[in-house]
């Protein structure tokens, strides 16, 4: 009876009915693309912090790259090749490779195309430290020399950005030679591998390349042009030492020893450890869900007042009925039921046209510019539905109490101004 007579009222009030269906749908999807996005975020940095490793350890030279600056300037000398068996001895068996690497800006010359980006110099076992992996070909390998003949290529693994800007698929480049400047001087290289999406390098250098400045750059990540060329015994010092350690666990040993060699060797470093840089970013992250769920809170009041008014105001069009219905004998329970059910049905209709509005939005105005799919929790999306009922539920205690305290005899004697 209760159901029949809430699907009545919905059927006779068309228009409040697709008013309040209405409310509930946008509200559901602003809820749904706004909680989505940030929730999405949080899972897309996520991944890509485990992807960076935290079971990284770097020592930083003072270095400066055009408008960016890596580590930080303090007392004390730079880390030059030869402190490296020493700092490896000081560790110990705690990590599974070092590498070293020389960071330049350079020009990159195929055919008409050039382009500005980074070059690095570093050894075989920097391979262990991209956890992207490679996408084509292979990495440097002990074997990859600087040639002692001007006339002979560089081996070069190229970063998969930069092999498609010169090329239309990323294994076009393996083979291909082309032409570098590097510090003033020229010379070839041929592609032996492309990498695939260097996050650990984005982290270090920061979002730098000069090329891309002049170009829409989406704010999920900043593109990195970079060469990976071999390391040249005596003539290279580094830039950046990277170690990549066993396990999480063991970068809390890792880092004081780190930390005592650099003191006594009197070295002036920048000491990055992955693992706190990645925990003060996923803290930042979680403050943003906290602010994701005060917009989803407010966000539900501002429905809750709209869909309140639009049901007070409108129950005046059934004050007739109502005031019949007490005065043939109704009871309260049967009065207000409706009320109460009518905005559940209409809550239940919103659920599914809200959720894919919501989702819609986010694919059309949020993945274009932040990069990233919209992401719920099961758990947060069932928390939505429920919130958005129980919303509904109290949007109708007004209305339900003025038909509850309703006295039938001036309606029905034609008194509406009660």
């Amino acid at each position: 009876m209760l159901i029949r007579d809430a699907f009545t009222r919905i059927a006779r009030h068309r228009v409040r009915s697709v008013l309040v269906t209405l409310t509930f749908v946008l509200g559901l999807a602003s809820v749904i693309s706004i909680v989505g996005t940030i929730e999405g975020g949080r899972k897309a940095i996520g991944h890509d912090l485990e992807a960076l490793g935290t079971d990284l350890v770097a020592l930083v030279n003072p270095i400066s790259l055009g408008s960016v600056a890596l580590g930080a300037v303090t007392a004390g000398d730079p880390i030059v090749e030869e402190d490296l068996q020493s700092l490896k001895q000081a560790i110990g068996e705690t990590i599974d490779s070092m590498s070293p690497l020389v960071i330049d800006l350079g020009l990159t010359t195929y055919r008409e195309v050039s382009w500005r980006h980074t070059m690095v110099s570093t050894t075989p076992e920097f391979e262990s430290v991209l956890r992207s992996g490679i996408l084509a070909g292979r990495f440097l390998s002990a074997e990859d020399r600087w040639p002692t003949d001007p006339d002979l290529p560089v081996p070069t693994a190229i970063d998969e950005a930069l092999a498609l800007k010169f090329f239309s698929r990323a294994e076009d480049a393996l083979g291909q030679r082309f032409r570098s400047i590097r510090k003033g001087k020229a010379f070839d290289c041929e592609i032996i591998g492309v990498v695939k999406d260097p996050l650990l390098l984005r982290q270090h250098m920061s979002s730098f390349d000069a090329t891309s400045r002049a170009r829409s750059i989406p704010a999920r990540r900043l593109e990195f042009l970079n060469l990976y060329m071999p390391w040249r015994q005596g003539l290279d010092e580094p830039s950046v030492v990277i170690l990549d350690v066993r396990d999480v666990d063991t970068v809390e040993q890792v880092e004081p020893r780190v930390a005592r060699w650099i003191r006594e060797q009197n070295k002036g470093v920048y000491l990055h450890v992955q693992k706190e840089w990645t925990g003060v970013i996923l803290e930042m992250v979680d403050r943003f869900r906290g602010l994701g769920h005060f917009i989803w809170v407010l966000n539900l009041i501002i429905v809750l007042i709209l869909t309140a008014t639009i049901s007070l105001l409108a129950i005046d069009e059934s004050l007739e009925e109502v005031a019949l219905k007490r005065a043939e004998g109704a009871l309260i329970h049967q009065v207000i039921g409706p009320v109460f059910l009518e905005a559940g049905v209409l809550a239940l209709l919103a659920m599914i046209p809200g959720y894919f509005l919501g989702m819609k939005i986010v694919e059309i105005g949020i993945v274009p510019v932040l990069g990233w799919q919209a992401w719920l929790p099961l758990e947060t999306l069932l928390g939505t539905f429920v919130a958005l009922l129980v919303t509904a539920m109290l949007s109708a205690v007004l209305p339900a109490w003025r038909v509850a305290t309703l006295d039938p005899a001036p309606v029905l004697c034609g008194r509406r101004d009660l």
